[in-house]
């Protein structure tokens, strides 16, 4: 069904429920509803980070004006009149903007009711786009067209629940008579489904009477062809909704295909037992309406008894946000030890910040361990999650050699590169779930815990000899390092050197003899084969280029620091190109950052090495 179709279809569901009164939810305990399973993205995943990755779709945040994520959800498939009126959608290209007819604000949120005229009106252009190759779209273009895929979730996100809602119809006596209502007793979907196939006899035979003028009809054919009308309407909205997969096919596994409340009545396949689960989902919804936080709670905990174990720890992850805490304290220890260096003095500050540094690794760590028992595989299977594991390793590996320095150096490299990390990290954690299941080629716990890891390990080594490269640097240009501790950070270097090259060889290696497995080819010069030869060669060229006494300490400390970009490249730049089959997509942010982090590195690396180099020169004329 087009986007078009879903819009006309959505304000006539709309039209149903739009004289229903719904109290505003108060005292609402939600952790129960928080942990009930949905399968969504390939996994079981509690409501809580589905809401939190829809959430974070629209608007780009997991919350909503002081609300949680899941707060957000439950009025949105509870009270979808209301839901609509709030400003979730986010757009920042200023000629979509233009396009819908926005006005413009502050911050670019608007209502789905302010997009419905909009997205309309431009259809006929994404009807277009749709039919052309993603690599040839503009900006304006792709967002329009993420503007209206998102919309079209957004629609099915709001009906989820639609056939258990109490509908704005007006029902002749007759007709609930045969339904057995009180007076008042408010009608749903689902109940005026029982009189569907009579309604349609009676319709058909009204029509056939009377002809399709409705002003020929007597009130209670009025009525009764009103009704039949609003019942094909809601049905016309559901088709293909299946997003809100929350009841198990198999009950007996609890496991493998889960339907959607719409999909299980459309289909057929439904059972008692999903019956009575799909009647505790209507307790919910008019627990919410009415605002009776008993009736709320019950019916919560006995939807959620189907949630595996782990998701309680997905809930503990979501809450906690190991990654986004650790990465505070990552920037508290590098700011802490930076000022105890510049004081000249240890005591109180270095200690609290190797406390700092204590309890960001534990959070990191942590977060790794809990993604590794969720996702049932090593920690490592895409982008983001190899920054996630850097952000581990480079800081361990600098705290290793902090023991062998001894001169807190260390620890302000763990920090520096916990922190640089860190906000890399966080700058890809927006794009919506982060815990994705990977496609069967991928999914290889083998090759995921030697190759991946190996090179991502590599990628940590190489990162820790940039960063000391540069401490060295600075050292030396400000002649603020005494030599004694000069040379012992330049055989640490070394070291480091060779280890990197180690598992950068090693791994690029192991990712050869996958991909002859995988792909029928050991070496098929894709970008990120050559991103992870170019590591292997730059460090291999400095290393023997000092051994062999062609290049000098400075280039070979220079060659170093710049290390950072050759890993920036080999690491994200390459997944950025859209070519290759370890492309990742080109994404703008990444790319102009990574061009300028490498601009800043060929600047200050430059400079400080020019530095140097006039003092050495100053020496021998001196």
């Amino acid at each position: 069904m087009t986007i078009r179709l879903f819009l006309h279809s959505l304000f006539l569901v709309l039209f149903c429920f739009a004289g229903t009164a719904f109290a505003k939810s108060e005292d609402i305990d939600l952790s129960a509803f928080a942990q009930i399973p949905i399968l969504h993205d390939g996994r079981i995943k509690p409501l809580d980070t589905f809401a939190r990755n829809e959430l974070i779709r629209f608007s780009g945040k997991s919350t909503f004006e002081g609300q949680s994520a899941v707060n957000w959800l439950a009025e949105t498939i509870f009270d979808p009149v209301a839901s609509v009126r709030q400003n979730i959608f986010k757009i920042e290209n200023g000629n979509v903007r233009h396009l819908l007819g926005l006005e413009e604000r502050k911050k670019p949120l608007y209502a789905f009711t302010e997009l419905t005229t909009g997205l309309e009106k431009t259809f006929p252009t994404v009807e277009q786009l749709m039919g052309k190759d993603a690599k040839t779209l503009s900006g304006e273009q792709k967002a329009l067209l993420t503007l209206h895929e998102n919309a079209l979730e957004y629609t099915q996100l709001l009906r989820s629940f639609s056939l258990l809602l109490p509908l704005n119809v007006s029902i002749p006596s007759e007709w609930q008579e045969k339904l057995d209502m009180t007076a008042g007793e408010p009608a749903t979907y689902l109940s005026l489904k029982k009189i569907d196939t009579q309604l349609e006899q009676q319709i058909l035979a009204i029509i056939k009477k009377k002809g399709e003028n409705p002003t020929r009809y007597t009130p209670f054919e009025q009525q009764t062809a009103v009704l039949g009308w609003q019942i094909k309407t809601i049905e016309q909205a559901a088709q293909n909704n299946t997003l809100f997969r929350v009841i198990p096919n198999d009950w007996d596994k609890k496991s493998g295909e889960w339907i959607a409340p719409w999909d299980m009545i459309s289909s057929g396949k439904g059972s008692p037992r999903s019956a009575e689960y799909l009647k505790l989902w209507q307790d919910l919804a008019m627990a919410w309406q009415l605002n009776k936080p008993q009736e709320w709670s019950s019916a919560s905990l006995e939807l959620s008894y189907l949630a595996p174990g782990t998701l309680s720890l997905e809930l503990l992850y979501n809450q906690i946000g190991p990654f986004q805490s650790a990465l505070i304290f990552f920037a508290v220890s590098f700011l802490f030890t930076l000022l105890a260096l510049s004081l000249g003095r240890s005591g109180w500050l270095i200690k609290f910040s190797a406390i700092s540094m204590l309890v960001a690794i534990v959070l990191q760590g942590g977060g790794l361990a809990a993604r590794i028992i969720l996702l049932d595989r090593p920690p490592v299977g895409t982008l983001y999650e190899s920054i996630l594991f850097v952000g581990l390793v480079a800081p361990l590996f600098a705290i290793l050699f902090e023991r062998k320095l001894k001169n807190h150096i260390g620890l302000l490299c763990a920090g520096l590169m916990g922190t640089g990390i860190g906000l890399l990290g966080l700058s890809m954690a927006d794009e919506g779930d982060t815990m994705k299941v990977l496609t069967a080629v991928l999914n290889t716990r083998f090759w995921l815990t030697t190759h991946v890891l190996c090179i991502t390990i590599g990628y940590g080594w190489c990162l820790v000899t940039s960063v000391l490269a540069h401490m060295i640097l600075i050292g030396e240009a400000t002649g603020k390092t005494d030599n004694e501790t000069l040379k012992s950070m330049r055989h640490s270097l070394g070291t480091l050197a060779l280890t990197a090259l180690l598992f950068t060889a090693t791994g690029t290696i192991l990712g050869g003899v996958w991909a002859d497995q995988s792909w029928g080819r050991f070496w098929g010069w894709d970008p990120k084969e050559n991103g992870a030869l170019l590591i292997t060669l730059w460090l291999i060229w400095i290393i023997h280029g000092k051994v062999a006494g062609q290049i000098s300490p400075l280039v070979q400390t220079a060659g170093l620091a710049f290390v950072s970009v050759i890993v920036g490249i080999a690491w994200i730049g390459v997944n950025l190109l859209g070519v290759g089959l370890h492309s990742y997509g080109f994404i703008e942010g990444l790319f102009w950052g990574l061009g300028a982090f490498a601009l800043f590195e060929l600047m200050l690396i430059g400079a400080l090495s020019f530095r140097i180099s006039q003092k050495e020169a100053s020496h021998e004329t001196a």
